[in-house]
C-alpha cells in the first residue's frame, strides 16, 4: 500500500518541466517578458500618443522641406509598427524629394521603400526597387542603409525560399554575407548600429571574441527600451549560440524580445526564435503565447514572409498540443482507475476503523475508571511535590546565603592578607625610621648641638613627609588590591564630574574618603582620623561626590562598598 501512494504521488507531481527551469535569471527574465506582453497595449498606447503628438505639428508646418523632415520622424516612428502608414510617408517624401530636386533624398527614400517591401514580404517588388540605386551615387552613411537593405533582402529571399531550395537558399545567405563585409568595410564606428554590423562581420571569425564582449557591455549596461537594443542583444545571442552557449543564448534572446515589446515593433523576429527554442526545451505553453503574440504583429504589420515562417512553428505546436492532449486522457483513464481502487481501500478502511472504534470506546471506558484512581493519587503525589519544592526553595536561599558569606570571607580573607603584609612592612618601615632619628638625636644630644635638636623638632616637614609618603603607601596598596576602583568609581558620577587625575598622582582626596567607605570605614571622623584632616573636610568632599553621582544618593555608600566585588 505504501508503495502504492508514493508511486501515484509521483505520477501526480511529475509535469512537463522546461530544461531552463533551473536557471533563476532565465526564469525571471522570461517572467518578466511575459509581464511586458501582458501589458503590451500600454506601449501601443504610448506608441500611438507619439505619433499623435507628431502628428498635430502639420498644422504648423509651412514648406516642403519642413513637411519632408516632419514625414522622416513619423516615418521613424511607422516603419516598425505600421508598414502601411510607413510606405504613405515614404511616398510623400519621394515626392517632395523630386519636386525639390534633392537626388540623392529621392534614393534615400527608395532604400526605405525597399526595407518596407521586403518586411511586409513583397521581395521582387522590394529588388525591383533597388535597381534605381546606384551604391556609386551613394554618400557614406547611404551606402550603409543601402548594403543593410540588401542584407535585410537576401536574408527574407532566403527565409522565403523554403527547405525543399538549399542550394538557392544558400546562395541567398551567402550574398547576405558579401553585404554585411560591405557594411562593415563602410560603417564608421559613430553609426548607432555599429556593433550590430560588427556582429554580424565577425559571426564565426578569429575575432568574435573581442565583439563579444563589445555587445555585452553595450547590452548589459542598455534599458532594453530601444530597436538598437533588441538588434544588439540578437546578434549577442547569435554568437553565444555559434559559441554553443545555450543559456546565455537564451537570456539575451530574452533580452532582445524585451526590447521589441516595449518599443511596439511589429516587425519582430526575436519573439519568434525564442518560440522555437522554448518549444525544443518543452516550454508548450509559453512558446504558443509567444508564436500567437508574433502572429498578431504578422498579420497587422502584413509581414507575409513571417507568417509563413510562423505557420511551420505554429503547426509544431499544435501537433505538440495534441500530442499532450493525448498523454493526458491516457493520464486521466490511469487516475479514474487509481481513484476507483483508492475508493474500495478506502471503504474497507473505514469498516476497519469503525471496528477498531467500538474496541476503543470500551477500552475507553476502563480507561476513565483507571484515570480516576490515577488522580487520586497524583493528587497526594502533587502536595507531597508542592511541599518538597518549598523545601528546596528554602534551601536555595540558605544556599545562597552560604554563598554570600563565603566570598565576603573569601574577599576579607583576601583584603587581610594583602594589608597585613603591607602593614607589616610599613611599621617595620616606621620602626626603622624612628630608630634611626633616635641615634640622630642622640649623637646630637651627646655632640651638645641642642639647636639642631631643636630645629630638627620644630619643623612640621617630616610629619608632612611621613604624611605624603602614607598617603602613596595607602594608594598603591588600595589600588592594588582594587586595580578598578576608579574606573568604577566614576561610573557612578555623571559624565561631567568625572575625576581626572594630576599625572603623577594614585589618588587624590576625593578618592581616598571613597576607597576607605569601600574598606568598610563609613564614619567620617574615623576617616578624617586615619587621613588626617577636618571631620569637615571628609563630610564637605562625601556630599559633594554624592551631588554629583547619577544614582540616588541614599544608594552612593553602598554601591561603592559593593565595587570590584566578583
Amino acid at each position: 500500500m505504501k508503495y502504492l501512494f508514493f508511486t501515484i504521488l509521483y505520477i501526480l507531481c511529475v509535469v512537463s518541466i522546461p530544461l531552463y527551469a533551473s536557471n533563476v535569471e532565465i526564469s525571471s527574465l522570461l517572467m518578466r517578458l511575459d509581464s511586458l506582453i501582458a501589458q503590451k497595449d500600454v506601449f501601443i498606447i504610448a506608441k500611438e500618443n507619439k505619433i499623435a503628438q507628431l502628428q498635430k505639428q502639420k498644422k504648423e508646418v509651412r514648406t516642403l522641406e519642413e513637411r519632408y523632415w516632419l514625414n522622416k520622424t513619423l516615418y521613424d516612428e511607422y516603419f516598425v509598427y505600421n508598414a502601411d502608414s510607413a510606405m504613405m510617408y515614404v511616398e510623400q517624401n519621394l515626392n517632395i524629394a523630386s519636386e525639390l530636386g534633392k537626388n540623392e533624398w529621392v534614393l534615400e527614400w527608395r532604400i526605405k521603400k525597399s526595407f518596407l517591401l521586403s518586411a511586409t514580404g513583397l521581395l521582387k517588388e522590394a529588388s525591383d526597387e533597388l535597381q534605381y540605386v546606384s551604391s556609386d551615387l551613394l554618400s557614406q552613411k547611404l551606402k550603409v542603409e543601402y548594403y543593410d537593405q540588401m542584407m535585410f533582402l537576401y536574408s527574407h529571399f532566403g527565409q522565403y525560399s523554403g527547405g525543399d531550395n538549399s542550394e538557392m537558399r544558400e546562395g541567398y545567405y551567402l550574398k547576405e554575407k558579401c553585404y554585411q563585409d560591405s557594411i562593415y568595410a563602410t560603417v564608421t564606428p559613430k553609426d548607432p548600429f555599429y556593433l550590430w554590423y560588427k556582429g554580424w562581420k565577425f559571426r564565426g571569425s578569429v575575432g568574435v571574441e573581442s565583439v563579444k564582449e563589445e555587445l555585452l557591455q553595450e547590452v548589459t549596461t542598455s534599458a532594453l527600451e530601444t530597436r538598437r537594443d533588441a538588434m544588439n542583444a540578437y546578434i549577442l545571442a547569435c554568437l553565444y549560440l555559434d559559441a554553443g552557449e545555450k543559456d546565455n543564448y537564451l537570456k539575451f534572446m530574452i533580452c532582445s524580445g524585451i526590447a521589441d515589446v516595449r518599443t511596439a515593433n511589429k516587425d519582430i523576429a526575436s519573439l519568434e526564435e525564442l518560440a522555437k527554442v522554448l518549444f525544443d526545451l518543452g516550454d508548450i505553453d509559453r512558446a504558443y503565447n509567444y508564436i500567437n503574440y508574433c502572429l498578431q504583429n504578422a498579420q497587422l504589420y502584413r509581414n507575409r514572409v513571417r507568417m509563413v515562417n510562423i505557420a511551420k512553428v505554429q503547426d509544431d505546436i499544435r501537433q505538440a498540443y495534441q500530442e499532450r492532449s493525448r498523454e493526458q486522457k491516457s493520464r486521466l483513464h490511469f487516475f479514474l482507475v487509481i481513484t476507483c481502487v483508492l475508493s474500495i481501500v478506502l471503504l474497507l478502511a473505514v469498516l476497519y476503523i469503525l471496528k477498531q472504534m467500538k474496541r476503543l470506546s470500551y477500552s475507553r471506558s476502563q480507561l476513565n475508571e483507571a484515570n480516576v484512581l490515577l488522580n487520586k493519587h497524583i493528587e497526594e503525589l502533587s502536595l507531597a511535590h508542592t511541599k518538597l519544592a518549598e523545601a528546596n526553595e528554602q534551601l536555595q536561599l540558605l544556599n545562597e546565603q552560604l554563598k554570600e558569606t563565603n566570598r565576603k570571607l573569601r574577599e576579607s580573607n583576601y583584603v587581610k592578607e594583602e594589608y597585613i603584609g603591607y602593614v607589616f612592612a610599613i611599621c617595620s618601615n616606621y620602626i626603622s625610621k624612628l630608630d634611626e632619628f633616635r641615634k640622630n638625636i642622640n649623637r646630637k644630644i651627646k655632640a651638645k648641638q641642642i639647636d639642631d635638636i631643636k630645629a630638627l623638632t620644630d619643623t612640621p616637614i617630616m610629619a608632612q613627609n611621613e604624611l605624603k609618603e602614607f598617603y602613596h603607601n595607602f594608594d598603591a596598596i588600595f589600588l592594588h588590591v582594587y586595580p578598578d576602583f576608579i574606573r568604577d568609581f566614576n561610573a557612578l558620577l555623571q559624565p561631567d564630574a568625572q575625576i581626572v587625575l594630576k599625572e603623577g598622582q594614585l589618588l587624590n582626596t576625593e578618592l581616598r574618603i571613597y576607597a576607605l567607605v569601600r574598606l568598610g570605614i563609613n564614619d567620617s571622623v574615623k576617616i578624617a582620623d586615619f587621613l588626617h584632616c577636618s571631620p569637615q573636610t571628609v563630610y564637605n568632599n562625601r556630599l559633594k561626590m554624592r551631588n554629583k553621582a547619577i544614582i540616588p544618593k541614599e544608594d552612593f555608600a553602598s554601591t561603592v562598598m559593593a565595587l570590584g566585588r566578583m
